[in-house]
């Protein structure tokens, strides 16, 4: 490993990306009670911590799982602890789009969401689901290529289940990830956020946040952005739609289709 480093290059809600020269190095967030704390949010501390790891410990799972993805990094290395993967200079396409995006035109970016979209499809025929589909998620390699990532909050199918109408207890679905990456079409052409989750057990729709939104039932199309003028609308649109695409190859075979001159 090289020596260069550490230096901390990634923090979310479960884990943080430690970058060692030419190896990033994903772990689990462990976080510890402030003092003088409750013993109820010591417990609730440690509860959090416990369920880092335990989602740490997925993804290496998942990533196995996977094997050999074209367009899936590929780790070094696997433990219950840690996910050693390499260091990708050009970072996430979420931080080159918001470096570069005037000079990035509409071939370029329909290029990455037709890469996106194989990558996706090849993930849903080894039976894994998504479920956090975001332009944050995608590397780019020194040849601007896609390399996706994080698998946290992954969901491996069974081989009893039919993976087309299989709904986990989460809501978790192929629809769901078509919905998700909708969403990261729209946040690529259009430079704003949009993402929606379905629950039922909530009272009331939760959508005054124009970048998050909570439905209790499958939002129709006036509950969502208008992308009547936005490059790709249509193929956006069929995303959302509760009814539209269905499968992530009629995804890939409506971008494969698309003209970026339009």
């Amino acid at each position: 490993m090289n020596n260069d480093g550490p230096e901390l290059i990634g923090l979310g809600r479960t884990g943080r990306v430690m970058r060692f020269g030419d190896i990033a190095v994903k772990t689990a967030n462990i976080w510890t009670a402030p003092k003088n704390s409750s013993e109820t949010a010591i417990i609730g501390w440690e509860q959090m911590t416990k369920q880092n790891i335990e989602l740490i410990k997925h993804e290496g799972l998942v990533y196995c799982h996977l094997g050999h993805v074209e367009g899936v990094i590929i780790p070094h290395q696997v433990s219950d602890t840690e996910i050693q993967m390499p260091y990708l200079r050009q970072g996430s396409l979420s931080r080159y789009l918001s470096a570069y995006a005037d000079s990035v035109d509409n071939i370029r970016r329909l290029r990455w969401l037709q890469e996106a979209a194989h990558i996706i499809r090849r993930v849903h025929e080894r039976r894994v689901l998504i479920v956090d589909i975001a332009t944050r998620n995608f590397l780019l390699d020194e040849n601007l290529a896609l390399q996706m990532c994080d698998f946290t909050e992954s969901v491996i199918v069974s081989d009893d289940e039919g993976m087309a109408n299989f709904v986990s207890e989460d809501l978790v679905s192929v629809k769901f990830d078509i919905a998700r990456f909708g969403s990261m079409i729209y946040e690529v052409i259009s430079g704003c956020r949009c993402e929606f989750y379905v629950v039922p057990e909530m009272e009331t729709d939760i959508d005054d946040d124009p970048e998050s939104k909570i439905f209790k039932a499958w939002p129709t199309d006036e509950k969502l952005p208008n992308v009547n003028s936005v490059f790709l609308g249509a193929i956006i649109r069929r995303c959302w739609a509760e009814d539209g695409f269905l499968t992530m190859q009629e995804v890939c075979h409506a971008l494969d289709k698309a003209d970026p001159k339009l």
